[in-house]
This record gives structure tokens, sequence and C-alpha cells, in this order.
């Protein structure tokens, strides 16, 4: 039977037993990474209302900080990397060395590791409102380094902003597979925000007199809008894909957007004559464990690792990855897979109600306890190593 394409393209557990070496070791009380998310820089050309990661300082993972944690995992099994931030990755600058994105993705290919790619594809404005001056987005990306990426999710926030717009590179899709993301959020406008200037939810506003803070657009307004562009780029570029997903700042209304994005991609899919455009239901709850870190640990532009990339989701780290949810030091991620398994969170129950991963952690645990069946798929997933 087929793999859903919830399941092949979103991390939901569904490809962990394609991988019975990692299995049976955390069976046996002991981790082993089969992907690792690296946020290579917190830099970005726009403030999305609905970003998880607010607060950015302008940081930038030093490469040879990358290739050595890749080394470490690679001795302990890993078999993939994801490319993705707070910011954007292809905008990636080493400040040491100068080193960029094509840098980053040429050493990783060059270790026999697959490549993932989230990103929002556009460029970055330094100076201003000129035109002119800008850093390079995909014209920065050589085709050699495109063809060396697994998979490509860009991200539909262009649509948003004032270019209204998304950037799509020439992609061959015999070596790169191509997707699209889209979340469905508001916008108000929050002067008092330093950051963003903008905000998707009523609670994050911060001005006293909320009068002045008025919705730029509700998501509901714009539906038939987007419904449009959506057709018009799976048209345009044939992505093999399209996830939309609710703004996970919101938790109270993701059962009615989840509704909402449903009726999108039923007339987008009719109109295609094929499944392209999917939902991804992600209500927020807190595990009882916390395991996922194991199998796919995330390193941060900060230079620590975390145990998901959803600990930004939980409302006291205040849009931000923060020292509660700090797993180790990245020199230190040796000892992670050394050291028998535990929760990584000590008390997932209090610190992690935001975590949109409790599925995956459940499995990861029944394995853990020797209460799951280890038995393979009957034919490997598509992309199984990113799981």
């Amino acid at each position: 039977m087929a793999a859903s394409i919830n399941d092949t393209f979103t991390s939901t557990g569904a490809k962990f037993f394609a991988h019975q070496e990692a299995m049976t070791k955390l069976q046996n009380g002991q981790g082993q990474p089969i992907t690792t998310h690296v946020m290579l820089t917190d830099v970005c050309n726009h403030s999305c209302a609905f970003c998880s990661v607010q607060h950015r300082a302008g940081e930038s993972l030093p490469f040879d900080t990358v290739t050595s944690y890749l080394d470490i995992l690679i001795g302990f099994g890993l078999k993939s990397v994801i490319l993705s931030g707070g910011g954007n990755p292809i905008l990636y600058k080493c400040k040491e060395t100068g080193k960029d994105f094509n840098d980053v993705v040429g050493a990783i290919h060059s270790r026999g590791l697959e490549i993932g790619l989230i990103t929002n594809g556009m460029a970055l404005r330094l100076y201003g409102d000129d035109e002119k001056k800008f850093r390079a987005s995909w014209k920065s990306v050589r085709p050699e380094t495109l063809d060396k990426i697994t998979w490509i999710r860009i991200s539909m926030a262009g649509l948003d902003h004032k270019e209204n717009e998304v950037y799509v590179p020439e992609i061959n899709a015999d070596k790169t597979t191509l997707g699209f993301s889209y979340v469905a959020h508001d916008i108000y406008d929050e002067p008092a925000d330093k950051a963003h200037g903008k905000v998707s939810t009523q609670a994050d506003l911060i001005t006293a007199d909320r009068s002045i803070c008025k919705a730029t657009w509700t998501f509901e307004e714009r539906i038939d809008k987007l419904t449009a562009q959506f057709l018009e780029y799976c048209n345009a570029y044939n992505p093999r894909y399209v996830r939309l997903l609710p703004n996970c700042l919101e938790p109270k209304l993701i059962d009615h957007r989840c509704g909402q994005l449903a009726a999108i991609a039923e007339q987008v899919n009719g109109a295609l004559k094929k499944e392209v455009l999917f939902v991804q239901h992600k209500p927020p709850m807190a595990p009882k464990v916390c395991l996922l870190g194991y199998i796919h640990p995330v390193l941060n532009c900060d230079g620590y690792v975390y145990p998901c990339d959803s600990c930004v989701l939980n409302e006291s780290a205040d849009h931000k990855f923060a020292n509660p949810w700090r797993v180790c030091h990245w020199s230190d991620i040796a000892k992670i897979y050394e050291e028998p398994v535990r929760s990584l969170i000590d008390d997932p129950a209090k610190q992690c109600p935001g975590c949109v991963f409790p599925e995956s952690n459940r499995l990861l645990d029944l394995v853990w306890h020797g209460n799951a069946n280890l038995k393979p798929p009957a034919t490997i997933p598509e992309h199984a190593n990113f799981v």
C-alpha cells in the first residue's frame, strides 16, 4: 500500500520502521540519528506575522561548525540533512570564511548525505527600498547545487508581502522533488513589535490601546484569491505537493482553519484532476516523553542542539529557541548517543504544551519500551531518510 501524501512529505513518524537498525538500537536503549535539521542562519528577507521565530539576532553558523557537527553524527549513522532556519538558508554566508549556501550543500553532498531544503526563496533587501542593492536568493544558487538537493519545499509566504509572488528556481524534476507550503493566518498591525511591526494573533498584541492595532487582512478575506494563486502555481511549476497548514500560534483555531484549507484543497485538486494539495493537521499536545531529538536533532544557528523545531511554539519560549529546551552544545552531541536513552526534556508535560510531534514521540516511546512491532514496511517509502 502506497504511503499517503502526508506521510511521504511530512514528519509523521510513518518512516521510522524503514530504519530497522535505528529502531532496534532504540529498543536497546541507544539513540541513532537518521536526519538532522541544520538552521544555518536567522537572517531573512521578511518577518512573517505567523513565524514562530520572531526574534532574530543576525546569527549564522560557522561553516566549520556545520561540517564538524555532521561528521560527528555520520559516525552514529546519520543519513540526511534538512537545511532550514528561523531565517532563509539560501542567504547563508559564513562570517569567518565567506563560504555560502553552495559550499554547504557541496560539503554535505560530498559526505554521501541526502539533502532537503526549506526556504521562502526570496531575496534579502540590504539597503531599504533601493531595488538595485540586495543579496540575491535563487540567483546565487548554482544549478549544480540544486541538482544535489533531494527535495525543496518553498514557503508561499511571498504571497503575503508586497512581492505577491513565489520565487521558484529551475529545478530538474528527475533529480529534485519540488513542493510548496502555505500557512493560513491573519495579520494585525502592531507598531510596538520591534521585530515585526505585525503579529498574527490578538494574543501577541502588545499595545494597550488595541483599537489602533487593526487587522491588515484576515485569512477569510483572501481565501478566493489564494485558491486561484495555488492553482496558478501548480499549473506553472507542477509541484509534487502543496502542504496547507493552520497557524500553530492559534491552537484554538486549528480545527476551523483545517476545515477551510480542506475546502481549498478539494477545489484545487478537482481542477488539477489529481491530489497535490493536502492539509496537515498539527494540533499541539505535550508528549509524555521527548525522544524525537535522538532520531531528528535540530542544530540552531545559536550553536545549540534542540529536540525538535516546535519548542519555539511553547508560549514561555517567547518565539525563540530558548535555553530551557537546549539538549546540548553542538560540540557535545556525541554524548547524546554514547549515553543511555532518556527523555530529552525532563518534564515535557509542563515544558512542551506546544509540541506538534506528540504522535512521533508516542511511537518512539513504544519502541523504547519494547511495545512496538518492529516489522519493516512492505515497500521502502519515498524519501525514507527524512523522518
